[in-house]
């Protein structure tokens, strides 16, 4: 499935390209993420979400594929297991960065994700909806110079899928009661 996110973030270009080139920085401000070894534009990495009172893990390697300072576009493509079932996953994410008036930039994401044996199978709508919040809190701490999540996984550091489905949800009654 293709995902595409497109936001505007309140920092320079070159502070954020500098922490998109940053793998350990990307895997802890992805909600439930975390890159636990880093070799020149290769990781490895692992991510734990919840569906409601299940956690699953999935371990996965990964690199930077391509990268571009002049025009602002880097791409990063990893593969991942479930630690405990069958399920897979991969995933193609090229970036685009713009640089906009007062010292703003524009970053868009175009992701291909593919889920193989994944416990849920869900629609390309339904998922980028469901994904928004979430890129949008990834995008915001790529972009903040002052703060960075620490490294240390606590209770809140999984992705919480039933709270991304609340949000979702949420989010269709609040476009139906504008009608």
């Amino acid at each position: 499935m293709r995902l595409a996110h497109d936001q505007e973030l309140d920092a320079p270009i070159d502070d954020v390209w500098a922490h998109f080139m940053d793998l350990k920085r990307i895997g802890r401000c992805f909600p439930g993420a975390k890159v636990t070894k880093v070799d020149g534009d290769d990781f490895v990495g692992e991510i734990r979400a919840k569906l409601g009172p299940l956690s699953m893990y999935f371990d996965g390697t990964g690199s930077m594929t391509e990268r571009d300072e002049a025009s602002g576009h880097a791409r990063l493509a990893a593969t991942g297991h479930e630690r405990h079932g069958l399920g897979r996953a991969t995933i193609d994410i090229r970036l685009t960065l713009e640089a906009l008036p007062g010292d703003r930039t524009r970053a868009r994401l175009a992701t291909d994700l593919v889920f193989l044996g994944f416990p849920m199978d869900f629609g390309t709508g339904l998922v980028q909806r469901a994904s928004d919040p979430l890129i949008e809190r990834f995008l915001t701490c790529m972009a903040v110079t002052d703060r960075v999540p620490a490294d240390e996984e606590d209770d809140g550091g999984a992705l919480d899928l039933v709270r991304s489905a609340g949000d979702l949800l949420g989010s269709f009654r609040r476009g139906r009661k504008r009608r």
